[in-house]
């Protein structure tokens, strides 16, 4: 087993520790975003990496809800770890982080 295998094997056992030990409050967490039709959308357009302006688009379209509120959700969903970005300005992307299933 290389280095970089058993630094996996490693960190996939500490992520299932601590899902183990949170999993109440994941589940909380869960419920509250599965009660919000513009969170699903989002969390479910970005199973890949897609940018920020076609991932808005489609929520928009998708929900019938305002720019405003579809980027406050984006940004909500990245302060709570469930989004990943990444780039800046006009190169921004977003792919969901894998912490709630949906």
């Amino acid at each position: 087993m290389s280095n970089s295998e058993a630094l996996e094997r490693k960190l996939d056992l500490l992520i299932a520790l601590t899902r183990i030990g949170i999993r109440d409050q994941l589940e909380r967490e869960r419920r509250v975003l599965m009660a919000d039709d513009v969170s699903v959308a989002i969390l479910r357009g970005c199973q890949n990496w897609v940018s920020a302006g076609e991932l808005k688009s489609v929520v928009m379209q998708a929900t019938k809800q305002s720019e405003a509120t579809v980027k406050r959700r984006i940004s909500e969903l990245v302060s709570s770890g469930a989004l990943l970005r990444r780039g800046a300005t006009r190169s921004v992307t977003y792919k969901t982080s894998g912490l709630f299933d949906l």
